[in-house]
């Protein structure tokens, strides 16, 4: 799947980014389609610990953290 131009940040760099979340939990995320030799691989471990840090970082408003705990 590609991203949208909303679900990137104005410092994006990447020609194409895209992502694949595998039925294992696995996601991987590339910068460019067509080219998964230069990718970031995440286990499902990995996913955790970054959803969990983005949550603790990132100033997020109640309503999307409803919505994120709508999905769980």
């Amino acid at each position: 799947m590609s991203f949208s131009n909303d679900d990137l940040s104005n410092y994006n760099r990447a020609d194409s980014p895209w992502f694949q979340v595998s039925l294992n939990g696995k996601v991987d995320i590339g910068s460019e389609q067509g080219n998964s030799s230069n990718k970031i691989g995440l286990s499902k471990e990995g996913m955790i610990t970054l959803i969990a840090t983005w949550l603790k970082e990132a100033h997020i408003s109640k309503e999307d953290k409803e919505k994120i705990k709508e999905l769980l």
